[in-house]
């Protein structure tokens, strides 16, 4: 008699990380956060900080999301998120551009460093926006409310579009990395957990 063992959580992922995009997606920025999640966990972040970075970014923007839904959600939580993504998309951003320093072919460098450009502005944005949001969180007003949730989302799409764009620009540039850059940038795709 055999006994059947649920399948393992796919490899890389925390059980708790991978917790937040089990439940069903529930609104726009979930959504986003979990495009990029899927994204990202194709690839081992063993060695690859483009990776680890832009999974922290998920789950941090999941978090966001979720903030952003609840009722009674703390102010001063969703605006710690806020500057948490802020900050690893300039750690994302100083990534891609040091990979794209070293890149000797230059239409991909340009594709690299076009992609990340981005990510700085929009993290920045968000930060702000999410700042404008805790301020209407418990708001009578629900015109002004609802007009600061949608461009929080709008926002937070666009974030994890760019930084999707720059992880993907990322492997390719970084198979033309000069050999004496110093830079160690491992794209491992991850074995699907079905195949263990």
């Amino acid at each position: 008699m055999s006994v059947h063992r649920p399948a393992p959580p796919p490899p890389g992922i925390d059980q708790q990380d991978s917790d937040i995009f089990t439940k069903p997606s529930k609104g726009l920025i979930m959504m986003a956060a979990q495009d990029l999640h899927e994204e990202v966990c194709n690839w081992s972040s063993k060695d690859n900080n483009i990776i680890a970075a832009a999974k922290k970014m998920a789950l941090l923007m999941a978090r966001l999301s979720q903030l952003v839904q609840e009722e009674g959600s703390s102010k001063k939580e969703l605006i710690n998120v806020a500057v948490q993504v802020a900050q690893v998309s300039d750690e994302v951003t100083a990534l891609a551009s040091t990979l794209a320093y070293h890149c000797m072919d230059r239409r991909m460098k340009t594709n690299l460093l076009q992609a990340c450009e981005r990510i700085p502005t929009i993290g920045t944005q968000l930060k702000i926006l999410s700042t404008v949001k805790a301020t209407m969180l418990g708001s009578q007003s629900k015109n002004e409310d609802t007009e600061a949730t949608e461009m929080l989302v709008g926002n937070a799409q666009n974030l994890m579009l760019s930084v999707k764009q720059t992880v993907m620009a990322a492997e390719a540039a970084s198979i033309k990395i000069r050999t004496d850059a110093g830079i160690k940038v491992v794209w491992v795709r991850q074995q699907p957990w079905y195949q263990y």
